[in-house]
């Protein structure tokens, strides 16, 4: 609501000269210390409820300009003070009272206050009437920066005065004191024997200060809100309670709030979410608000439906017979408008301030983004992990484990042969975790055996056991004796156990993997180049094998550059492979070691 339009303020307190032209549903009222923020709201009471600020009586000496008190005694001129309010008219008084309504009080020295009308029309007849109706119609509410008992308490008992427009609250109260009156019946019998006539209880007279004591319960503990909960807790009542006073009362008003530093001991973002409840209550078409603040939080509110009006206060000061700044407000559209007031002002932090709020639910909201993804990564980590030597090998044994999610598959990327080369493998890109439980399988052949004693300290009885490494880390090779083709293989050509090469391929169907093999373009003349070094009866036997047969495939082994289109042949493009009992023995031994 923007009920009122414009303010003008003369020679209040060190307001020299202030002036608004457009205020907003809330404004918002900011600047340095002293510099005459709450004297703003201090003028805003003395114009609408005679005092200028609760329970204190307007004093002409204390509360006039120091500045102005001391011109006038120079050129021994009069001595006042007035305050202008330009309203905009509410429609449902636009007919008999136009769109604009001025209203001048000056109070003078000699304690006159005069009052001056616009358009003077409303001064005289039925229309007077009328402009009377709408000033009464206007509900102005101070709540001071000292927030103490006393101020929940005359919010109570406005609380109250509101409810007991209720006929059911009326007759609650009077069934309250009939109930007292009952319970001491014996006390009002004894009187009325003692004096000769009735005496009894009764509702007092203004029913009201029975209330003004009334707390509130609060969390479920039940803790009394005034007497065991903060300073913070208590203030974020403060709206809500003055805003069930305004909806209370049965004939519709117009209410206007005067609010000193909502945000005192509130944290950040507290106060983040007291602002935004301000815009909120701002944005009703019988509510405008002007706070004062030392909070950007309250600086940066908006609200969809509201208009936000920050006025930067500065204080006034007179040198070479002039008044500097000329008038004591500033609207402040912009942060960009803010760095210039901040600056002069000195305050060169709070604009930084600013700009820093404007961004922080953006980067709150990614850093809870971040913080889900990594708890996600985390509980993903905290998996036991199975790695192996390569992409290929890894790409075969995933095939048996396709909707597998007790445990990670993973590629560790080559053959290191110490646990610290093996661990920055793994964990370079974040794929183990710490304590977690982890299966290293390499290759079945020099490298891999190699790397399987390093790593252990020792050569193991059998390399396709698993064998401790350290802690919860643990080293094997693929396992062949279930491969039968191999069998006969290393059988034949008088392979011993530290010469075979049985790598990731051979775990599938070695006939299919042979028969793929055969179909591509490639050297095929040459054996592996381990077996190079071999014996040439060994050599000679194993050249004695047919292209496409299994013997001749574990000679040569799959080339590198043919290996993932010969996978994809035999594992017939994410279809089930054939059946391999090389591949069902690793499922089982990765199977047992994971349970």
């Amino acid at each position: 609501m923007k009920l009122i339009k414009r303010i003008e303020v003369n020679y209040l307190r060190s307001l020299y000269r202030l002036e608004i032209k457009d205020a907003g549903d809330l404004n918002v009222v900011f600047g340095r210390n002293d510099s005459g923020k709450s004297n703003l709201l201090r003028a805003l009471n003395l114009f609408f409820n005679g005092l200028p600020e609760p329970g204190r009586l307007f004093d002409f000496d204390l509360d006039m300009s120091d500045i102005r008190k001391k011109e006038a005694r120079d050129v021994k001129g009069k001595q006042f003070i007035w305050i202008k309010i330009t309203f905009n008219t509410p429609e449902n008084y636009v007919n008999s009272l136009g769109s604009e309504i001025q209203v001048k009080k000056q109070w003078n020295r000699d304690g006159e206050l005069t009052q001056t009308v616009w358009p003077k029309e409303l001064r005289e007849g039925s229309i007077s009437a009328r402009f009377t109706r709408f000033v009464n119609d206007i509900d102005f509410t101070y709540i001071p920066a000292i927030k103490d008992i006393s101020l929940y308490s005359d919010l109570v008992e406005r609380l109250y005065g509101a409810a007991t427009q209720s006929q059911a609250v009326a007759k609650a109260t009077e069934a309250f004191v009939t109930e007292v009156g009952n319970a001491n019946s014996k006390l009002t019998s004894s009187l009325q024997e003692l004096f000769g006539s009735k005496s009894a209880f009764s509702a007092p007279t203004e029913l009201s200060q029975l209330f003004r004591s009334l707390d509130f319960s609060h969390g479920d503990e039940g803790h009394s809100l005034l007497r065991q909960k903060g300073d913070g807790i208590k203030a974020r009542h403060i709206p809500e309670i003055l805003r069930a006073i305004n909806d209370g009362e049965q004939r519709s008003r117009l209410y206007l709030w005067g609010f000193e530093e909502p945000e005192n001991s509130l944290d950040l973002s507290a106060a983040s979410t007291e602002a935004q409840r301000f815009a909120e209550i701002s944005s009703r078409d019988d509510t405008q608000v002007f706070l004062t603040s030392h909070s950007p939080a309250f600086y940066l509110s908006e609200a969809d439906a509201t208009t936000v009006r920050r006025l930067f206060i500065s204080k006034q000061l007179k040198s070479d017979d002039r008044i500097r700044p000329e008038n004591a407000a500033q609207v402040v559209e912009s942060l960009e408008d803010a760095d210039v007031v901040m600056e002069s002002a000195g305050l060169f932090h709070l604009p930084y301030v600013i700009r820093s709020l404007e961004n922080i639910p953006e980067k709150l909201s990614l850093l809870e983004s971040d913080k889900q993804e990594l708890e996600g990564r985390l509980q993903e980590l905290d998996k036991p992990t199975v790695f192996f030597e390569g992409k290929h090998d890894l790409e075969i044994i995933a095939s048996k484990f396709k909707d597998e999610d007790s445990f990670h598959l993973r590629e560790v990327g080559g053959t290191p042969n110490t646990i610290p080369a093996l661990l920055n493998s793994i964990e370079q890109d974040g794929q183990l975790k710490l304590g977690s439980r982890a299966l290293i399988v390499f290759d079945n052949d020099p490298a891999g055996r190699s790397a399987m004693r390093k790593i252990i300290g020792t050569k193991p009885i059998d390399y396709t056991i698993p064998c401790i490494a350290a802690g919860q880390l643990s080293v094997v090779c693929l396992p062949y004796h279930h491969c039968q083709h191999f069998k006969s293989f290393k059988s034949d050509v008088g392979l011993d156990e530290d010469s075979l090469i049985f790598e990731g391929e051979f775990l599938l169907d070695p006939e299919r993997v042979a028969l793929e093999l055969a179909k591509r373009s490639f050297d095929k003349g040459p054996l592996h180049e381990d077996y190079h070094k071999k014996p040439q009866s060994i050599y000679l036997k194993m050249l004695e094998y047919k292209e496409g047969s299994p013997g001749w495939l574990f000679a040569r082994t799959v080339p590198d550059a043919l290996k993932s289109d010969v996978i994809q042949a035999v594992l017939g493009n994410g279809t089930s492979p054939s059946p391999s009992p090389s591949l069902d023995q690793i499922e089982i031994l990765i199977r047992n070691f994971m349970s």
